[in-house]
């Protein structure tokens, strides 16, 4: 992933069946390189190879995860069907008799819009977002969906679900209307409104306007006296038919522009986002560079030289007097550190590493134990010190060479701190 034809190989590898497999067959691939053994079982070594064909070796061998999207399916089925039904149930529970417009406008417009904002809340705004155990349905739908083994990677699964309920939600108000349409092709339905609260006419007659405004440039609203007549009080026996047609274009203009829009356009956003998380994710993860190593027992052709990585990869001591001390996810080293990140919620690294605390005049290192897999976060983290900071290098400590495991990491991080022109320094104690 050194160059950006590389990276949008593997980008198009992971999205060429569409978003939702792009996620599983990527998590799949991280699930699998997070195990300790990750080489081929038919991995060919002798012949020069691209990151694509690695993957798609990769992929001939593993068992892909395929959600059991029924349950999703059944979802928008139930969504559909109750949308339909209580169309149904509000025009003809009461035959022959004036329809409260109250009643389909709480129903299928501002019930959904309510619903709408507050799932934008829950999934753009909310402090909590990305914690599982403040999104019981979402949890109940993992378990439903048999994605367990995903929650390590709650940031992308769940903007994904999101997504998946907002799409099968469209489908109450889409069916509702539907249902309208077909009933009153075939019956002669009767609008009016009544309401303890609203004693007058006129108050009446503004919140029709009100409600109306997005589209009065195309559709009349509901006139005064259509309003006057049309009151269960002082209803009239016959109406003009004309004039009773505001009532019904104001109740589909109602569920159109506060019942599905507001999802519909909810639901791309968050398909955007889906996407956008997706797609960073891959471009700053060091998986796929860590699986590549391990196919060739060797330096990776993306090209560095293996004397190249020897004479970069210096040894310092620690702590040092002249550089400044970071550390990703290290709280307790035994000498002071300028700051710890990593460990606390990402929001507020990001506020700090865009503050003026995050400006040095000395070398920043930062310590990175070097069984850590890189990550997004940490990527996200060093190009914002590069933006204010001259000299910025990764310090891996504590070095633990007996560890069968160090090498293979040592190379991981190697290929990481070159994609993100840092240097990579091996830190040893004083003394």
């Amino acid at each position: 992933m050194a160059s950006k034809h590389a990276t949008h190989a593997i980008e198009h590898f992971f999205f060429k069946d569409g978003a939702t497999r792009a996620l599983f067959r990527w998590l799949d691939f991280r699930l699998f390189v997070s195990q300790q053994n990750i080489q081929l079982t038919s991995s060919k070594n002798t012949t020069a190879q691209s990151a694509t064909d690695y993957l798609h070796a990769w992929q001939q061998q593993a068992s892909l995860t395929t959600p059991a999207t029924g349950i999703l399916r059944l979802f928008s089925v139930i969504a559909m069907i109750i949308g339909f039904t209580a169309m149904v149930g509000v025009l003809n529970v009461r035959e022959h008799t004036f329809i409260n417009i109250w009643v389909p406008l709480a129903l299928f417009a501002f019930l959904p819009l309510l619903l709408s904002l507050s799932s934008f809340y829950l999934s753009f705004l909310s402090p909590s977002k990305q914690h599982l155990h403040h999104h019981p349905v979402m949890h109940w739908l993992i378990n439903k969906l048999q994605l367990q083994p995903f929650i390590p990677y709650k940031n992308l699964l769940l903007p994904w679900l999101f997504w998946q309920v907002q799409s099968a939600a469209i489908l109450f108000s889409a069916s509702a209307l539907l249902s309208f349409f077909l009933l009153a092709t075939f019956q002669d339905y009767q609008f009016g409104w009544s309401s303890t609260f609203i004693t007058d006419n006129a108050t009446m007659t503004q919140m029709m306007n009100i409600i109306s405004c997005p589209w009065q440039w195309l559709f009349e609203a509901p006139t005064a006296e259509l309003i006057q007549q049309t009151r269960f009080s002082v209803q009239t026996a016959n109406i003009a038919v004309t004039a009773n047609n505001n009532w019904w274009v104001t109740l589909v203009m109602s569920i159109v522009v506060y019942g599905v829009l507001p999802r519909l356009l909810l639901a791309l956003l968050l398909r955007h986002q889906f996407i956008q998380q997706l797609r960073h994710n891959i471009q700053h993860s060091s998986d796929v560079e860590q699986f590549i190593v391990a196919q060739q027992h060797q330096m990776s052709r993306n090209p560095i030289q293996s004397e190249n990585l020897t004479s970069e990869n210096t040894s310092v001591q620690l702590p040092s007097s002249n550089t400044v001390l970071l550390s990703w996810q290290q709280a307790d080293l035994s000498f002071p550190i300028a700051k710890n990140l990593g460990t606390d919620d990402w929001l507020k690294d990001e506020k700090w590493l865009m503050s003026d605390a995050s400006h040095f005049d000395k070398p920043v290192w930062i310590m990175i134990d070097p069984m850590q897999t890189p990550t997004g976060e940490l990527a996200d983290s060093i190009e914002l010190l590069q933006q204010h900071n001259s000299s910025v290098s990764l310090v891996l400590y504590p070095i633990n060479t007996d560890d069968s495991r160090y090498q293979q990491q040592q190379k991981s991080w190697h290929f990481f701190a070159q994609r993100h022109a840092v240097s990579l320094k091996e830190g040893h104690d004083n003394g």
